[in-house]
């Protein structure tokens, strides 16, 4: 039998080319459902849209529910809300009714949908807006559509921005407004604005709204600038009359006594009682409130189900949910790191785990009360939206499609979930990627180069499954370190607070700590150790260079380089004050800026780099990249910049993610040798 070839470490001949990720790289968002049939988003990278798919029982094969063009979501927030409700046909009707937000216009539409079983392939269902266009200058989103107590309408949370008039008009806290309003579902709207009504307002920023069962009080959740949400937000209720909210009453949460608390979710158990997450305790936990049955107050709130692990994850979009109330108990993901799904029994309180095997669940979970529909993942299966039975006894979790065989599994990794300590003793949380091949290898006593990948947020959290990114990498011979460094979610409120006034620092130090362990382990190549990330951790990526030299090159997505400018009229309304709390307050704490902006200290930068930057980010926007790379150019330190035109924050269209991974590719045979990856073609618009 032949041995496997023996190739250095980075050479490794693979078929996951840059083409094949940019085609894969769409996700999947939002899942719910109509009757039998499974709903869903997808992004599709081909033409960068996001359609709504629909499966069933019997009809496995996913199909689009709208025209082809149509791109289901919304841009509440900066990141998008929930962008469609379906109310499933009634018993002997023909067709589902759909409330979506297109992104082409921003409005409301609604359509009539066929059942599935009587859809046809080639014609789609007529569309209608609900909404009206915008005047000039002036735009509005639409987010997280829920029906009205009567049925008549969908309550939304409608957010309007006023153009900017001038410099001093700048900031977008000042233009933006929000509120909770009512739109008829009969279109009347669609042309007379007189037709909406504002249900409730209370805070700059609204999410969750929720009427009781019995339609006489609203539910929501609020949080005020300079707060982000996992930080500091509110539940808040107020009695319904006549589809108008009275004066609310905070129930939990908010800045209070020197505290902070956190409420992601709130969902209806009945008309006098909420479940909430919350993290009074430092932890996101499942709260019960009981209320007063003549008024919005709180007579007891109780932790029913106190663990030391999160059980919720960061408010960045309109109506995320990770967990659902259900006639069979409370239903949520919890877990540090590892996950696992469970239906908790307010009667016995005993949890019971749901979803055995998988590892990772994400928030978007939804419930009809009978069974859940849920985004998970997990190492060794993959990732998949499963369906998910309620009621003792009612069978397994199964997958809403069938599993189909992956030509490319033999070359990617199974990914392992560490943990190392700092020099303080603390925990540093990481996901490990190893090189992997069916058959190359390296020389005997050859370490491979380590790319450290840095996620976005900062309150975001890496993956446990195969990454067809990174595969790309790890079959070629490389080592993927994905770091959860301090201030990621999923480890609870302490872990998240090490970021707090120490961005540019402390995620550093956690992204150095993971390269040297992996190298005094003898699992990756000190000399050869580079780091990777976009939005937030395209700022650690340019942190990283800037004030160590641990990493040899960066590759840089649409980064924040410099957070004194990164901020009010400078970025979007949402992060608007987040320096606030990551770095501090101007002009009180202007060194601690300048020590740890990548802008203000870009001549430290010696290490080769690429950049890649959407034009149309008015997240951070393209300047920010600009700054760094002519210091660059001045100095003579190699690099390349890709500008992708119709590009916002965060790549969509395939080209722009092939394009990419080519430049990388560049990055790497500059910095590691021009040995690298030899079987990748040499992309002239990246050189």
């Amino acid at each position: 039998m032949p041995s496997s070839p023996q190739l250095p470490y980075g050479t490794w001949p693979s078929p996951i080319t840059a083409q094949a990720v940019a085609d894969a790289s769409g996700s999947t968002s939002w899942p719910s459902g109509a009757g039998e049939e499974n709903w869903w988003c997808a992004s599709d990278p081909a033409t960068a849209t996001v359609r709504l798919l629909r499966n069933a029982p019997g009809h496995e094969q996913p199909v689009p529910v709208l025209a082809p063009g149509i791109s289901v979501r919304n841009r509440s927030l900066g990141y998008g809300g929930n962008p469609y409700w379906v109310r499933p046909a009634a018993p002997g009707a023909d067709s589902h009714l759909l409330v979506f937000t297109d992104h082409r216009d921003q409005r409301l539409h609604r359509a009539e949908v066929p059942r599935i079983e009587t859809a046809s392939d080639t014609t789609f269902p007529a569309t209608a807006p609900l909404t009206p266009a915008d005047p000039p200058g002036q735009e509005t989103c639409w987010a997280d559509p829920v029906p009205s107590p009567d049925g008549t309408e969908v309550w939304c949370v409608r957010e309007t921005t006023r153009a900017a008039t001038g410099e001093d008009d700048a900031d977008p806290a000042a233009r933006t407004v929000r509120d909770i309003v009512a739109v008829p579902l009969s279109g009347a709207a669609a042309d007379d604005p007189e037709a909406l009504r504002v249900v409730a307002r209370s805070h700059h920023f609204l999410s969750g709204h929720r009427p009781s069962p019995d339609g006489r009080r609203l539910a929501w959740i609020g949080w005020d600038h300079p707060h982000m949400p996992w930080d500091s937000s509110e539940l808040m209720v107020a009695e319904l009359r006549d589809g108008v909210a009275g004066e609310p009453v905070r129930l939990l949460g908010g800045s209070h006594d020197g505290t902070e608390v956190s409420v992601s979710q709130a969902e209806w158990a009945d008309p006098d009682t909420l479940y909430a997450m919350a993290d009074p305790d430092g932890w996101w936990n499942l709260h019960r409130v009981d209320l007063a049955a003549d008024g919005p107050e709180a007579l007891k709130i109780t932790n029913v189900l106190p663990l030391e692990e999160d059980c919720a994850g960061a408010v960045w979009r309109v109506g995320p949910s990770w967990f659902a109330v259900s006639p069979h108990g409370v239903v949520f993901a919890h877990g540090n790191g590892p996950q696992k799904l469970s239906r908790w029994s307010p009667e016995y309180g005993t949890l019971t785990e749901l979803a055995d095997g998988w590892s990772r669940f994400q928030g978007d979970l939804w419930s009809d009360g009978e069974r859940v529909l849920v985004r998970s993942a997990d190492p060794a299966l993959g990732s998949a939206l499963l369906t998910v039975p309620l009621a003792p006894g009612a069978g397994p979790a199964r997958r809403v499609s069938a599993r189909s065989e992956d030509p490319l599994a033999a070359w990617q990794p199974l990914p392992e979930r560490r943990t190392v300590h700092d020099a303080q003793g603390r925990p540093v949380h990481y996901v490990l990627h190893r090189p992997s091949h069916p058959t190359a290898t390296a020389p005997d006593g050859e370490l491979p180069p380590l790319l450290v990948q840095v996620h976005g947020g900062p309150t975001s959290t890496c993956g446990i499954t195969a990454d067809l990114e990174y595969s790309f990498f790890t079959s070629r011979g490389f080592v993927v370190a994905d770091v959860d460094y301090g201030g990621s979610t999923g480890y609870g409120r302490a872990y998240r607070d090490r970021l707090r006034d120490g961005w540019g620092v402390v995620d550093v130090e956690d992204c150095v700590t993971v390269a040297r362990a992996l190298a005094a382990e003898g699992l990756a190549d000190p000399g050869r150790t580079a780091v990777r990330g976009g939005s937030a951790g395209g700022w650690t990526t340019l942190a990283c260079l800037t004030h160590t030299d641990v990493f040899c090159a960066g590759a840089v997505y649409y980064p924040i380089s410099d957070p004194a400018s990164w901020r009010a009229g400078q970025t979007h309304d949402f992060e608007s004050r987040y320096v606030d709390t990551l770095v501090g307050v101007l002009p009180e704490d202007r060194e601690r800026f300048e020590k740890v902006s990548p802008a203000d200290n870009a001549d430290r930068i010696t290490a080769p780099l690429v950049m890649l930057q959407g034009a149309d980010d008015f997240i951070c926007r393209p300047d920010q990249a600009t700054r760094i790379v002519d210091h660059l150019a001045e100095r003579g330190v190699w690099h390349r910049f890709l500008l992708f035109e119709g590009e916002g924050h965060g790549f969509r269209q395939a080209d722009s993610v092939r394009r990419s991974l080519l430049a990388e590719v560049a990055l790497y045979r500059e910095a590691l040798g021009a040995h690298i990856a030899p079987d990748v073609p040499v992309d002239a618009d990246a050189l």
